[in-house]
């Protein structure tokens, strides 16, 4: 698929740059021929403008190498033109307009092209009021367009070039361009087979459950109350995992409305402290928090709670009886950091890149407690962050601890 959308956006890319070039090219080919025309037009005229009736005769004997003229009057004619080609030039001549002037190209012969220049006399023509009559005069222009077809000649080969250099490196970087799509791809279709596969673990296990109840339909509830707990607790574990799917999907399609206000960070902190006391005194941990009181931002007070309650919980779960998980705020000008630290078993350099992905999960069996979750907390929280313009990032080293840190936009 991917490739045939490369092929296709490489021909559209080509056909879009050969039209350009197409168009810039006859621009440029019909300038040039026009300057270099009107220059041979110039000094035509300027040869006629100096002929009058005292000096025709010794003007067109005495023209430079590739010039003729031809006068025809009531009183005579007067050319310089060879026997072979005057007759030719007259019968074309008689073929045009004769009450008006023009100019044309005109091939006497093959390799040969004149410029024509015809200038009919009378009362308006350049000798003042003479007889009828006309002047004709034509010059060798051969050279200059051979120099037009070279210019030609060169536009066609810098375009046959162009189009097979741009074919090949608009096929690269379509691959280019292509790339993220063709992550984003991947990903996807990763996010769905494993949202699949985590959709159907509790599922089966809360109808193998209910199977058993269904079975001992001679028992009691009570009798059945181990299998009624399982299931209930996997339909509440699948529950949370579509409400985080579905806040992931909602976050994607920018369709989760955010209520911006002013929010103190060191009250935030205060109450997911509080929040979690008790579990860190269960666990035998140590939570401490460090707040400066100016550290403002504007965000939603639900999300960024959301977001504090995800990054503590992951820093209980995988820190050791004993250890320490301290909450610091900074402002820093314009921004607010949060940060979130602890000093658990930390995470190996090779997992950090990815820890953000959805459903990814380094070693769910190194929680402390054994609980795992599904692997989208991060990604939530990592969604939280940007909806604020905000970055977070993390550090770590195996067997000291690690730290999340986010920076937010300040209010004010």
């Amino acid at each position: 698929m991917f490739r045939r959308v490369r092929i296709r956006i490489t021909l559209l890319a080509l056909a879009i740059v050969m039209c350009l070039y197409v168009v810039s090219s006859i621009a440029v080919y019909s300038i040039a021929r026009q300057f270099v025309l009107r220059d041979v037009d110039a000094r035509l005229l300027s040869t006629v403008h100096a002929t009058d009736h005292g000096n025709i005769a010794h003007i067109v004997t005495t023209l430079p190498p590739g010039t003729w003229m031809e006068v025809h009057t009531a009183v005579g004619d007067i050319t310089n033109l060879t026997p072979d080609v005057e007759p030719a030039l007259d019968r074309w001549i008689a073929r045009r307009p004769a009450g008006q002037a023009w100019r044309a190209n005109w091939r006497p012969k093959a390799g040969m092209v004149w410029r024509v220049l015809y200038l009919p006399l009378g009362a308006s023509g350049p000798d003042g009021g003479g007889p009828d009559g006309y002047i004709v005069i034509a010059i060798d222009i051969e050279r200059e367009m051979e120099v037009l077809e070279r210019l030609r000649l060169v536009l066609l080969l810098v375009g046959a070039g162009g189009l097979v250099a741009g074919g090949v490196a608009g096929f690269f970087l379509a691959e280019r361009v292509l790339r993220p799509i063709r992550e984003a791809w991947r990903r996807q279709l990763e996010f769905v087979a494993d949202a699949s596969h985590e959709l159907r673990t509790p599922l089966a296990v809360i109808q193998s459950n209910l199977d058993v109840v269904l079975e001992h339909t001679n028992e009691s509830v009570a009798d059945n109350l181990e299998w009624i707990h399982n299931a209930r607790g996997e339909a509440r574990r699948l529950s949370k995992l579509v409400r985080d799917l579905l806040t992931l999907a909602r976050g994607d399609a920018e369709a989760v409305p955010l209520s911006l206000q002013p929010v103190s960070t060191a009250e935030l902190v205060d109450k997911v402290v509080e929040l979690f006391d008790p579990v860190a005194a269960m666990r035998g941990l140590h939570l401490v928090s460090d707040c400066q009181p100016d550290a403002v931002v504007t965000g939603d007070p639900d999300r960024l709670h959301q977001l504090l309650v995800i990054l503590v919980d992951n820093a209980c779960k995988f820190t050791p009886e004993g250890g320490t998980v301290t909450l610091r705020t900074r402002r820093q000008k314009n921004t607010v950091l949060l940060e979130v630290s602890d000093t658990g078993i930390g995470i190996e350099e090779a997992h950090l890149k990815r820890i953000f992905d959805r459903f990814f999960q380094v070693d769910p069996a190194r929680a402390r407690d054994g609980s795992h979750g599904h692997g989208l907390g991060l990604s939530i929280a990592r969604w939280i962050v940007e909806a604020h313009r905000g970055k977070i990032s993390v550090s770590s080293r195996v067997g000291e601890g690690t730290t999340f840190t986010i920076q937010l936009p300040a209010a004010g």
